[in-house]
């Protein structure tokens, strides 16, 4: 049988520092059928010198005015041609049998979805453009999981090795692009509420997930307020769908993110970015 085709899904901007070192953990994949789709967000640096001199059939590169990375990887799922999209951000990287790993799982349940796997999880602070503190979280990262600890949001996950069939984006589900955070398990969310049945957790390790604190990280450069908004407008967005009956995240998440915020206007907190070190 034909090895279905995965399309991995790479925002980026301003990262030719790092797109290189994720590019190679996709073409060390052990599972062969697949492209990659890099779509640069405006970026100002040499990114796409960085791309093209790898001249790599299998990697196809758009460029467009920066817009934020959910309107990227909209436009990158636009552009795929694979059954399956994959989803890795261009500053963290895939283990070499991750899709490999994946597709077994997906092909022993052919219900699913949209799955996504297991990972290793790096906090890293950066001080002064200096690697200074480095934590291992892994442990956030659960041996079982399942659609409905997605909703209570019970462990945290990133859009890294996520992957869906690509006919869910033709069906109308896409990444919300009004959200400045957590917009991977927003996406999730709508998922699952359509498709409930359809999740598929692999509980084997198969991807690096690392935040980045102090640099140019998104979640680094998030304040409390934002966090505060996101939380808010997926309550509101989801707040009627059944799966999310009994969560505990709302409003409790909105009113410490508020709280936050309050103490850093007033000097009595320090910025978001150092907030796992504090």
């Amino acid at each position: 049988m034909k090895e279905a085709l995965i399309s991995v899904v790479t925002p980026t901007y301003n990262r030719a520092h790092t797109i290189l070192n994720a590019i190679k953990t996709v073409q060390a994949q052990t599972y062969k059928n697949w492209e990659m789709i890099i779509v640069d967000d405006g970026s100002t640096d040499n990114t796409e010198e960085v791309i093209k001199s790898l001249n790599d059939p299998s990697i196809r590169y758009y460029k467009k005015q920066n817009g934020g990375p959910s309107r990227a990887r909209n436009y990158g799922v636009e552009h795929a041609k694979g059954e399956w999209i994959m989803y890795l951000d261009s500053d963290d990287e895939l283990l070499p049998e991750c899709m490999s790993i994946s597709m077994e799982w997906l092909n022993k349940y052919p219900q699913a979805v949209f799955a996504f796997p297991r990972s290793t999880r790096t906090l890293e602070l950066y001080e002064n453009g200096k690697l200074t503190k480095v934590v291992d979280d892994s442990g956030d990262t659960p041996e079982k999981f399942t659609i409905q600890d997605i909703f209570n949001r019970n462990a945290g996950f990133s859009p890294n090795g996520f992957m869906h069939l690509r006919r869910l984006f033709e069906e109308g589900i896409k990444w919300d692009d009004d959200l400045a955070c957590m917009e991977d398990w927003e996406l999730m969310m709508s998922i699952g509420e359509k498709n409930p049945e359809g999740f598929l957790y692999v509980p084997v390790v198969l991807q690096k997930y690392t935040q980045r604190y102090g640099s140019d990280n998104l979640v680094s450069q998030a304040n409390y307020g934002t966090w505060a908004d996101g939380f808010e407008y997926i309550y509101n967005k989801h707040k009627n769908d059944k799966m999310l009956k009994g969560q505990t995240w709302y409003p409790e998440k909105v009113n410490k993110w508020r709280q936050r915020q309050k103490e850093f206007e007033a000097g009595t907190r320090p910025a978001y970015k150092y907030h796992p070190f504090q």
